[in-house]
């Protein structure tokens, strides 16, 4: 694997995650994600919208001002939404109910607009198409990660079903625990990139 294809592949995960690096597209998963099974249609959702919004994005031409582009990658990921939604709500209505506006806010993220002009529309087909799956993989594991620690931690369970953990602190199932526990993975993230890049100065 070449050097290029393994930075991508770091940069969606790991150096730059969307949610614990960047800071992109942080507040869905801060507000919805407060238990696993609301993460998981949150990162469904996100993966099928973001994947065709993206690469359909690809064919908008570059000689429209910069502007007007940016609405056409939103026209496109709104009209993209619309399908996904209809499945969603027929297939999980409580989970859909529970997340309310901030899903269909995914059609305005910045990696459906901003990130869509500034890193994928810059890539050839194959690049685009590894670099855009990493970063909604980065997007995904992030967003399970801190369902599973907010569903367990604020109400002992997994899936619903209870863990026999008793120590709960209900708290973490707000927002304002969607941010400390965001804020914390992040804060982890960004050390253990820096102990990375020491390691990685260090072998050469």
């Amino acid at each position: 694997m070449g050097t290029k294809r393994k930075k991508t592949i770091y940069d969606g995960f790991f150096y730059k995650n969307p949610v614990l690096i960047g800071g992109l597209i942080s507040g869905p998963v801060i507000v919805c994600a407060d238990t696993l099974a609301h993460a998981l249609v949150l990162s469904l959702v996100f993966s099928v919208l973001t994947f065709i919004s993206v690469m359909l994005s690809a064919f908008v031409p570059r000689r429209l001002v910069y502007g007007l582009r940016i609405i056409v990658y939103s026209l496109i990921a709104a009209l993209v939404y619309v399908p996904i939604a209809k499945v969603c709500v027929s297939s999980f209505p409580e989970e859909v109910e529970a997340m309310g506006i901030y899903l269909p806010l995914l059609t305005v993220s910045s990696l459906v607009t901003t990130q869509t002009e500034f890193l994928f529309n810059r890539q050839d087909g194959v690049t685009l198409f590894v670099t855009l799956l990493c970063y909604i993989l980065g997007f995904d594991l992030a967003a399970l990660l801190v369902g599973f620690i907010r569903e367990l931690l604020a109400y002992g369970t997994m899936f619903g079903t209870l863990t026999g953990f008793r120590h709960t602190m209900p708290g973490l199932a707000t927002t304002p625990g969607g941010f400390l526990v965001t804020g914390l993975l992040a804060v982890c993230f960004h050390k253990l990139r820096i102990l990375f890049r020491q390691r990685k100065e260090h072998a050469s």
